[in-house]
């Protein structure tokens, strides 16, 4: 058990340690939105941080794009040895990686959730919370089917893990099919044309639909696959680009100026985003916008993996990042009962000042941190050593 939880604060070989610094950031931005979201109140005088906190789920992007290149990385490496996909092996691997810490969440969520409502009926609480409660077990069944993009239940958040199953289901036939079987170039061509289907679907979507869900195109731009795929296809673009053409990695690494041209413009065309209001009803926030933040992310990601010895590889490589990382999966299922639970032990009010605003969230992280270790170690642990001795 001391070796388990030790291997969360350590990195072995086989990983690439900036992308630990990478999804980190993913999921603390996330817990930043979140948190300013619960506690808004706080920012009522604050409009720019308000602001940039409100953009901070930008952070599920990122997942997205390290969800692409990390998977098409497995698969390509396969294809590269056997010229075959193992579909098989893929699935296996996949099931047991999401699915047990995923339906213990969801039982166990769906079962409170079950019993509020029956005490909720039994007090006569507000109708309101009742009605809300009846409509989220009603669609339960989205989250179970991993459809919950389309079909919100109970949870706000796990439609990022709808998009990413399926697309878990289906990218792997298209890179039997398709993507694996072209040279560099084509497949490249390709995947940028793969890239801007979601850019049209979203232009389309925002034309024809005259009032959109709240927040703005929520339900109709947001959440579903086929408007937010090119997060996950600019990850795969990226592993193409890093394993498959040394000459531009090494182009990039002999011409310091524009390497560090690139940085910054990445890094600006972010704080762009941030500086993005989300109650915008123009067409650039809800199409080019994604765009601007997945291509940022991954041109991060790829300067970090070309060059391990940059500034921003050696940031991203610190250790601190390492459990968050690790823990980030278990985290982000649970991170809203965590920070019920961080805010109740806090007791925070309406009369929190900004200062203790930043100072709470750093307990939240570290609550979130804590409380995700023993559901790691029993849960999602014990599944991936299975997949291990499967494998």
């Amino acid at each position: 058990m001391f070796q388990s939880v030790n291997n969360l604060f350590s990195t072995d070989a086989s990983e690439i340690k900036s992308l630990n610094g990478l999804r980190a950031f993913a999921i603390i931005f996330v817990l930043i939105n979140h948190y300013a979201l619960n506690l808004k109140f706080v920012l009522t005088n604050q409009p720019i941080l308000e602001l940039i906190y409100s953009n901070f789920w930008f952070g599920v992007d990122l997942f997205f794009v390290l969800s692409g290149f990390l998977i098409s990385k497995g698969l390509w490496f396969h294809w590269q040895k056997f010229q075959s996909i193992d579909f098989r092996s893929f699935y296996i691997k996949r099931t047991l990686r999401i699915f047990p810490a995923y339906y213990f969440f969801l039982i166990i969520t769906v079962t409170i959730a079950y019993a509020l409502l029956k005490f909720s009926e039994k007090k006569g609480v507000s109708t309101e919370v009742q009605a809300a409660l009846k409509k989220g077990i009603s669609n339960v069944w989205g989250d179970f089917l991993f459809v919950g993009n389309y079909f919100p239940g109970i949870h706000n958040h796990t439609w990022s893990l709808s998009i990413e199953e399926q697309f878990y289901l289906l990218f792997p036939i298209l890179c039997g099919i398709l993507f694996f079987k072209l040279k560099f170039p084509k497949r490249q061509l390709m995947l940028w044309i793969f890239y801007l289907i979601p850019l049209l679907m979203r232009i389309i979507t925002f034309i024809k639909v005259e009032e959109s869900s709240k927040p703005p195109y929520y339900g109709e731009i947001y959440s579903p696959l086929q408007t937010r795929f090119d997060s996950l296809i600019i990850g795969v673009i990226v592993m193409d680009l890093f394993y498959n053409n040394q000459n531009f990695s090494n182009f990039l690494n002999d011409h310091k100026k524009i390497y560090h041209l690139l940085s910054i413009l990445f890094f600006s065309a972010l704080i762009f985003c941030l500086m993005i209001s989300p109650h915008n009803l123009d067409i650039f926030s809800h199409t080019l916008r994604y765009n601007l933040q997945n291509l940022s992310f991954a041109g991060i990601m790829y300067l970090a993996l070309i060059n391990v010895k940059s500034p921003i590889s050696n940031f991203l490589s610190l250790k601190v990042f390492t459990p968050f990382a690790k823990l980030s999966y278990t985290i982000y299922l649970w991170h809203f009962i965590f920070m019920g639970i961080a805010l109740a032990i806090l007791k925070v009010n309406q009369n929190v000042s900004l200062f203790s605003f930043h100072i709470n969230f750093i307990f939240v992280l570290l609550i979130q941190l804590l409380l995700s270790i023993p559901l790691y170690l029993l849960i999602e642990l014990p599944f991936q050593k299975l997949r291990t001795k499967l494998l």
